[in-house]
């Protein structure tokens, strides 16, 4: 399963004691693609600085760049199917490039998206997307 997550849900799922760490850990594990752009990349690099300071966002982003289960995509073509914020293009247009299985977000304008007609897009909370791997580990050990 291929998924773009959005800045605000990573952040979300990182703190060790997140109701939804298992989307990070789930993660680490290498159950699932992490999809990102450059522009992704350094959303989520500049917004972890702000967060957690120089060392964590190191480590975090070291870990992304070093992972088997990223897959890095270039961007030729932006869609512009964000109303409102046109910064939150980047994932609608990384979701796309990627061919993911879901775009993971909270944010209401990228949710929207779900009812679009064309091009077609897989919007689920970060909440669905936890409780969608808690299923999937729980059947796993099952």
């Amino acid at each position: 399963m291929k998924i773009v997550l959005d800045t605000n849900c990573f952040i979300s799922c990182i703190g060790k004691l997140s109701q939804y760490r298992n989307v990070f850990d789930e993660f680490l594990a290498g159950n699932y693609t992490l999809c990102f752009s450059t522009e992704v990349l350094l959303e989520y690099e500049e917004i972890f600085l702000l967060k957690w300071g120089y060392d964590v966002t190191e480590n975090l982003i070291g870990t992304l760049l070093t992972a088997k289960n990223i897959q890095f995509v270039t961007i030729h073509f932006n869609f512009n199917v964000v109303d409102g914020d046109k910064d939150d293009n980047k994932f609608a247009d990384l979701f796309l490039a990627s061919n993911a299985d879901f775009l993971v977000s909270n944010d209401s304008q990228i949710l929207a998206l779900h009812k679009s007609g064309f091009p077609p897009f897989q919007v689920i909370t970060l909440q669905e997307f936890s409780a969608m791997l808690k299923v999937k580990n729980k059947q796993k050990h099952s």
